[in-house]
């Protein structure tokens, strides 16, 4: 008997052995991987009349500024789709975000165009464009529409974050609140 007992008391201690000895990693909730900030965008421009013509007009912020580089935008007279693609500096590089803002933050998020003189441009929201739970279009997909009277037309782009509403048809950031996580500056020849 005292055999079964001592061999009992081994395989125990050897158990609480075991399970102590484990990894405390195994243990530990890994935080889900949030980008810091969106640094840079990217508008793709597809004249619609035009498929193949394409036109890429990045824009970055640099880290730090509080200053707006003006992008110009040369778009011949026409209408055109336009994607807002975003990303993160992480790494030494550019990671695309523009899923994780739009798909999986959707109700964290939307795009105000801001067109400062109304002459010469209209910007739509599209019906195949990112929403959000309660339906609202974000800014993803837009169609641009120019005509002859664009001419050094200023538009500025806001990702708001948490904005208060998401009115397409806002005429300014205060009709819409929330704080703005890019800011882009262009100008529309």
């Amino acid at each position: 008997m005292t055999f079964k007992i001592t061999i009992y008391s081994i395989f125990l201690s050897l158990l609480g052995f075991v399970t102590s000895c484990s990894s405390d990693d195994d243990h530990v909730v890994q935080p889900e991987h949030q980008h810091e900030e969106v640094s840079k965008i990217v508008l793709h421009f597809t004249n619609i009349d035009k498929p193949t013509e394409i036109i890429e007009i990045p824009y970055e912020v640099p880290e730090g500024s509080t200053e707006y580089p003006l992008a110009k935008i040369n778009l011949p007279v026409g209408t055109y789709n336009v994607e807002a693609h975003l990303f993160a500096h992480e790494n030494n590089q550019y990671q695309e975000i523009t899923e994780e803002i739009f798909k999986h933050d959707a109700d964290d998020h939307f795009i105000f165009y801001q067109i400062l003189n109304g002459k010469g441009l209209t910007i739509a929201y599209t019906n195949n464009d990112y929403v959000d739970t309660a339906g609202n279009k974000l800014g993803y997909n837009t169609v641009w529409t120019v005509t002859d009277e664009a001419n050094n037309l200023p538009v500025y782009l806001y990702l708001l974050h948490q904005p208060a509403n998401k009115k397409q048809d806002a005429v300014s950031l205060q009709e819409l609140g929330g704080n703005i996580d890019l800011e882009a500056h262009y100008q529309l020849n």
